[in-house]
């Protein structure tokens, strides 16, 4: 699987996307993507359409320091 690529992170962009979202899994289940932190470096973030937080919005599964750690078991 070939990660999307991401910005250097940027701590006043804190919550903003720092990489396109790469959807994978049977039936598209998922989507991976960078965010922007207040730390050091940008985290890795899952979300699963196959399951809704209280908004509505598919629930973020996973939070790592790198793509394969948060796909980690999934593909």
């Amino acid at each position: 699987m070939k990660f999307p690529t991401h910005d250097k992170n940027n701590p006043d962009l804190a919550g903003k996307l720092a990489s396109d979202k790469l959807i994978f899994g049977e039936f598209s289940r998922y989507a991976l993507y960078a965010v922007h932190t207040r730390g050091p470096s940008v985290q890795w973030f899952v979300a699963d359409a196959e399951s809704a937080d209280e908004s509505g919005l598919p629930r973020i599964i996973r939070q790592a320091e790198s793509p394969e750690d948060a796909i980690a078991g999934l593909v």
